[in-house]
């Protein structure tokens, strides 16, 4: 617990009450002084008042039996019975060990010599007048660090009381998990300058627990947390207490259900240094059996993230590590999901190599995964691949890396060689690009790079219009909804008002039929009474337009359009009414209705 020599002022600082403390400062300065018979009475007083000022402690705790043994000290102590109340000093040695647990046996027995040489200092009647009783500086020194270590600097709880004690504020959901105040609460534990029997008890208790019982993971965190902040304050015992004991709780107690519990236990407690070999078989069988993916929806199969969390403590344990790699040999993209999943050095450092050997083989936002700014060598090992993959990618694919990306060296790639792809991508590209991304300018905000480059497929759409077909942009027209897009068309659909007839005229399919119309309710305010007399006549006479219940639909709309230009009724509606009575069916009874309406308003 201590080493092997203790300076004695330091000594005197290990001392928790203030009273015994000045008794054992009055004993070191007796040593000194070369009077050992009095340091050692001087060192018997300390012991007698720290252990008064420990059943006090116990009384506040409600200890009964404190509460009686103060009780008839300030009864002997008031009625002035000097036989009774040397009687109870000599008794403090075996009420310390068996009521109270403060001293084991061995210290009993250390405590009851310094009783004894105390009474041989103090009365020269139990001595020999011819050979008085000598004490030299070895035994006052000896009793010196005997009643510090064993008795003066412990709190009062010790032994089976200080165990539950301990359990029990583990067990509170208030015990912190974080280990440096783990460390504090219990230095102010009984666990502060506890016994090596007591330090023993904790762990061995925590640890088949850790190991063997079912408790919820906050509780199992506590216990972790208290089981490393022992570890910090008594280093020395607790590795000696794991090195004898640990491997035979695992390998006597442990069931095979319980495996997982032994790899975390490993991964998350530093203070063990041995592992029987049987112990260590077992744990690479256990890491090579485990499956790192879980079945769901029926036929799928993904990462199971409660066998990747001790996947993730095995890369703690070194004799596991190369087994661990063993494991890892998986897919790139699983490769990629465990290190997103995860986000731990210690298992970077293990996949980073795996993750080198298949740069070649990933497609470019595999190679953006894998890049990391902690991982300075990984990330100049993909740079030339990225680079080859930025330029081989289309501007769609680019545009949906550069959207999610929050990567500043990755943007700078991809920025300029997207401005190229802009300025040399087709229409039809530049609007497919609008149409996913567009939702990305915000007026409210700065505009940013991803902003810029949206402006510019902007610019592009306009300037790409005007190289375009009529007939390419009518088909273009038909697949995007997009308001530059549309009112830059607009112009375009007037200037060509005739063909719009034509196309209408010549419908060949009810989907086409239908499409033409919405062209003809677009440019409706255009039309000549000549157009209108075509249209309308094409309705008739075209059995892919009349057929089809969308183009009657529309024609709703066109009759609204037209009424709406002219103010009124045109009389090419009239006639066209006579000619719907040849027709029949729910969408053009409906059309016939609506005229009717407007010749009923007339």
């Amino acid at each position: 617990m201590h080493e092997s020599f203790i300076d004695l002022d330091e000594l005197i600082v290990l001392c928790r009450d203030k009273l015994a403390k000045k008794f054992i400062q009055e004993a070191v300065a007796c040593y000194r002084a070369g009077a050992y018979r009095s340091c050692i009475v001087a060192i018997w007083n300390a012991v007698v008042f720290d252990f008064l000022h420990k059943l006090r402690e116990l009384e506040l705790l409600g200890d009964n039996e404190a509460i009686g043994l103060l009780q008839k000290f300030e009864k002997l102590s008031s009625e002035k019975r000097v036989k009774e109340l040397w009687q109870f000093e000599a008794n403090i040695p075996n009420d310390a060990l068996t009521k109270f647990e403060l001293i084991s046996p061995l210290e009993k027995s250390d405590i009851e010599r310094l009783f004894e040489d105390r009474s041989r200092c103090a009365h020269p009647s139990m001595t020999s007048l011819e050979e008085p009783f000598e004490a030299t500086a070895e035994l006052a020194r000896y009793h010196l660090r005997s009643a510090v270590t064993h008795l003066l600097q412990r709190p009062p709880v010790q032994g089976r009381a200080a165990c539950e004690k301990i359990f029990q504020c583990i067990k509170s959901e208030y015990f912190p998990v974080e280990p440096e105040l783990a460390i504090k609460y219990l230095q102010k534990s009984p666990l502060a300058r506890a016994r090596s029997s007591l330090i023993k008890a904790v762990v061995i208790g925590l640890t088949k627990s850790l190991l063997i019982e079912e408790f919820p993971e906050d509780e199992r965190l506590r216990q972790f947390s208290a089981l490393n902040a022992i570890s910090s304050i008594y280093p020395k015992e607790t590795r000696e207490i794991l090195d004898d004991e640990l491997s035979k709780i695992i390998l006597n107690r442990v069931v095979d259900a319980n495996w997982d519990k032994v790899i975390i236990y490993l991964g998350s407690v530093t203070a063990w240094d041995n592992l029987s070999e049987p112990c260590r078989l077992n744990a690479i069988v256990f890491i090579r059996k485990l499956d790192i993916f879980e079945s769901y929806l029926s036929s799928y199969k993904r990462l199971s993230q409660q066998n990747i969390n001790i996947l993730l403590r095995a890369t703690r344990i070194n004799f596991l590590r190369e087994v661990v790699i063993e494991k890892l040999q998986i897919s790139l993209k699983d490769l990629l999901s465990l290190k997103d999943l995860c986000k731990d050095k210690v298992l970077d450092e293990i996949i980073s190599p795996l993750l080198r050997d298949k740069i070649p083989q990933a497609n470019l936002n595999e190679l953006v995964s894998m890049r990391s700014e902690e991982n300075e060598l990984l990330s100049q090992k993909i740079e030339p691949c990225l680079i080859e993959k930025i330029e081989e990618s289309s501007l769609s694919s680019l545009f949906v890396l550069r959207s999610r990306s929050r990567d500043e060296f990755i943007n700078g790639l991809i920025d300029p060689r997207l401005q190229e792809k802009i300025s040399a991508a087709t229409l039809d590209e530049l609007l497919t690009v609008r149409s996913r991304y567009a939702v990305f300018l915000d007026e409210d905000e700065e505009p940013g790079e991803l902003d810029n480059l949206l402006k510019l497929a902007e610019f592009s759409v306009v300037e790409r219009i005007k190289e375009v077909p009529f007939e390419d942009l009518l088909s273009i027209k038909s697949k995007y909804s997009d308001e530059l897009f549309d009112s830059l068309v607009q112009p375009i659909l007037r200037e060509n008002v005739m063909e719009i007839v034509d196309r209408f005229i010549r419908s060949g399919s009810f989907d086409r039929a239908a499409s033409n119309a919405s062209l003809l309710v677009e440019v409706a305010d255009s039309l000549s009474p000549v157009q209108w007399e075509y249209v309308l006549k094409a309705f008739c006479e075209n059995n892919q337009v009349y057929g089809s219940y969308r183009c009657s639909s529309i024609f709703r709309s066109l009759l609204k359009k037209s009424v709406e230009v002219s103010g009124s009724l045109q009389p090419y509606w009239l006639s066209f009414r006579e000619k719907l009575d040849k027709l029949s069916n729910t969408d053009i009874d409906s059309l016939k209705l609506l005229i009717d309406s407007y010749q009923g308003v007339e």
